[in-house]
């Protein structure tokens, strides 16, 4: 099909201006507020956390949500530090947790925390970890330290949000409008096919792609394996259809349209979205020392922290996943009073 007549123009280009705009819309978004919270990063040097400050409190300021299983070296080590275990090497990529004593409760006196809701999160996970490490099971630094359903169990027993006091209202308004603008070009474009030959079929896609992405980004869950199977049919079958529809009727996409609306139903939801952010101005404060302490550790840790201030460090350098390029410096660093049997320093935790 092509256009024979000025009134389908018409319709085409306010459909595609339409489209157009919600992709301006999002890029003004996610660079906006994206790089809200960088902007109100203060420069100065921080050389240190706060006392009691956790490698859980880093994902908590900067993504307002616990993912234990990707900071198992870093809690090991904050752990050892804090003098709850002591670590034993078996090989360079395995260690041996031994429990020295539990970590108080939140209202001990002897409690050492910076922020309370993390404390109690770190106490449960810590208690979790020492039931996997029990028996003297090695554990790897580069698994997961507890198993999904020990997170989602721990996770259940807090009324509380994670994020609170991180995010406000707004933050969470701006991910929902992002979201809608994202899928909003897919169903412009089904209503202009409709407006275009009067074949409104493409809107029954439309609400396949829409459950299909719902179950992508929202169901934790399914099976990996029956998620990839179910979106497929759903997801990848009615945006394959959508494009066939847009090809065999011959519609003369001069601004390719129907392209742009798929690659920001993806894109969109899935990217974009997480640069739009929206802290509390309380929070900006902490971030802001987040990001000094790490541009601090990533320049001048070699030539400004001594061997204890180091192992001190060690914790964030694994939370901020530079230890890798940081730690070579500390190489001829003597281990630390809670590692041993590593004679030959190969252990990889250190």
């Amino acid at each position: 099909m092509a256009f024979l007549s000025n009134s389908s123009s018409i319709i085409y280009y306010s459909f595609a201006a339409g489209i157009y705009a919600c992709v301006v819309a999002i890029l003004i978004l996610a660079l906006v507020f994206g790089r809200r919270a960088r902007r109100n990063v203060k420069n100065e040097q921080v050389t240190k956390m706060p006392k009691g400050f956790s490698p859980l409190d880093v994902q908590r300021i900067f993504i307002g949500k616990t993912y234990p299983r990707r900071l198992t070296a870093a809690l090991i080590t904050h752990w050892a530090q804090m003098g709850y275990i002591k670590v034993e090497y078996v090989t360079p990529h395995t260690v041996i947790l031994k429990k020295v004593k539990s970590m108080p409760m939140h209202y001990n006196d002897k409690a050492v925390f910076f922020d309370r809701g993390t404390y109690v999160r770190d106490r449960e996970v810590f208690n979790a970890a020492m039931k996997k490490a029990a028996y003297g099971k090695p554990i790897n630094i580069h698994l997961p330290l507890i198993s999904k359903a020990e997170v989602t169990r721990i996770s259940n027993k807090f009324a509380a949000r994670e994020d609170e006091g991180v995010y406000s209202s707004t933050h969470y308004t701006l991910k929902v409008v992002t979201f809608v603008l994202s899928i909003l070009p897919l169903l412009l474009s089904a209503l202009l096919i409709g407006a275009l030959t009067g074949m409104y079929f493409m809107l029954i896609m439309f609400f396949m792609a829409l459950i299909g992405l719902i179950v992508l980004i929202f169901v934790k869950g399914m099976p990996i394996l029956f998620k990839a199977v179910w979106c497929g049919m759903w997801l990848g079958v009615s945006i394959g259809w959508s494009i066939a529809m847009w090809v065999g009727l011959e519609v003369n996409d001069v601004l390719g349209v129907i392209y742009v609306a798929v690659t920001i139903l993806f894109v969109g939801p899935i990217v974009l979205i997480r640069f739009v952010d929206y802290r509390e101005k309380i929070n900006l404060d902490e971030y802001s020392d987040l990001i000094n302490y790490r541009k601090f550790l990533f320049k001048d840790a070699a030539y400004e922290l001594n061997d204890e201030e180091y192992y001190s460090a060690l914790p964030f350098l694994y939370a901020f996943n530079i230890k890798w390029i940081v730690g070579r410096k500390f190489k001829g660093v003597p281990p630390p009073k809670w590692y041993s049997g590593d004679p030959e320093g190969r252990g990889r935790l250190l």
